[in-house]
């Protein structure tokens, strides 16, 4: 876990950090209201798995021992729960989508996300559901329709040139690429890290997928930028490179009993623009969870 130490002058409690990055992560679930209404659904999760612990934070969803395999349930096969990394919840409800809208997500294998999004969107309107990498486009058509998805068309482009006319869309996410740093825990920690090449390249991709986000949401639309890896460079770093006058980060109020940090204003020696100190870091000691980096953005 070396790669991990560059980090720990960024957290309250180091040794908790490193520690609980290579914990195995607790498995989450959450109903599907397309399919059924979710108290029906958490009677069955709690007849199904008794030690089922609901989470705090986020309504209908339910923390599972981890020797519980719900992708075997006949009730996960159905659509009626969906399994999903904790930390990951809070990215789509920030989106903030409604029924009606045009959203697009950009990068959105294997689907997590832009299920979460349709539900918002109570399966009314328009979602866009992309992925760039042909092999991924499976699993995603597959999420979808398991969960009952009839809103969302899936395509395939570069989220960085994605086709169409600026303002298209209402909203946007951005769940780019990274160096998954976060998702050490789904390893054990034994994840290995990656070249500071690879970093450096994966970097100009973000940037180029949330310029093509900014620009196709309308004037005054919401974009969500997220990563599940620590590295600032490809998080705080990525939002200091939107002109201040093209789009503003906005502050974001955490759901009770999910406890955050506030992006860092400054990364070896460089400061960053002033509001990305509104963009909020999950750790994995403070909830139990995956690593996680979420900010909103409103094109001006």
């Amino acid at each position: 876990m070396e790669h991990l130490e560059r980090y720990c002058a960024l957290v309250d409690d180091p040794d908790a950090f490193l520690a609980a990055a290579q914990r195995p992560l607790p498995r989450v679930v959450w109903a599907n209201p397309l399919r059924q209404d979710p108290e029906i659904t958490g009677e069955t999760v709690r007849r199904l798995c008794p030690d089922a612990a609901p989470l705090g934070w986020f309504p209908n969803a339910w923390r599972l021992p981890g020797d519980v395999k719900p992708g075997s349930w006949t009730e996960y096969m159905l659509g009626l729960v969906h399994g999903q990394e904790e930390a990951a919840l809070w990215a789509a409800p920030l989106l903030g989508a409604s029924p009606g809208e045009r959203v697009l997500d950009l990068c959105a294998a294997p689907g997590n996300k832009a299920a979460q999004i349709a539900v918002a969107m109570h399966d009314r309107g328009t979602l866009v559901a992309n992925e760039r990498q042909f092999g991924r486009l499976a699993p995603l058509r597959r999420t979808l329709e398991r969960l009952g998805v009839t809103c969302a068309v899936v395509t395939q482009e570069d989220g960085g040139s994605f086709p169409g006319e600026p303002g298209t869309y209402d909203r946007v996410l951005a769940d780019v690429p990274c160096s998954c740093e976060g998702t050490s825990r789904k390893s054990d920690g034994r994840r290995w890290a990656q070249p500071e090449r690879h970093r450096a390249s994966i970097v100009q991709v973000q940037k180029a997928i949330l310029r093509r986000a900014l620009k196709l949401v309308r004037p005054g639309g919401t974009v969500v930028y997220a990563t599940c890896t620590y590295a600032p460079e490809e998080n705080e770093a990525v939002l200091d490179a939107i002109w201040t006058d093209y789009a503003v980060i906005e502050p974001v109020t955490p759901p009770p009993g999910l406890e955050t940090r506030p992006g860092i204003a400054a990364w070896e020696g460089r400061t960053f623009r002033p509001d990305v100190v509104n963009a909020v870091r999950l750790w994995p000691h403070h909830n139990d969870t995956g690593g996680f980096f979420v900010a909103r953005l409103r094109r001006l």
